[in-house]
């Protein structure tokens, strides 16, 4: 996913797809040093409460 995909799905509140499951964008940061940037996502889904928010390369994310 291009990085300003990204944002626009972050801004607006849209899933992005991870592996075959749906996930919220919560913030994008820049590595140090490197043009690669992360996104911190959360999944979606009934136990929203008991998944804790990970850190993805945007590279690795889809549209949902």
């Amino acid at each position: 996913m291009l990085t300003t995909q990204a944002r626009l799905a972050m801004r607006n509140n849209q899933p992005v797809r991870l592996v075959g499951d749906l996930y919220h964008i919560i913030d994008i940061k820049r590595v140090n040093g490197t043009i690669r940037m992360i996104a911190t996502i959360k999944k979606i889904g009934l136990a929203e409460g008991k998944y804790e928010p990970i850190d993805v390369d945007i590279e690795y994310l889809e549209r949902a």
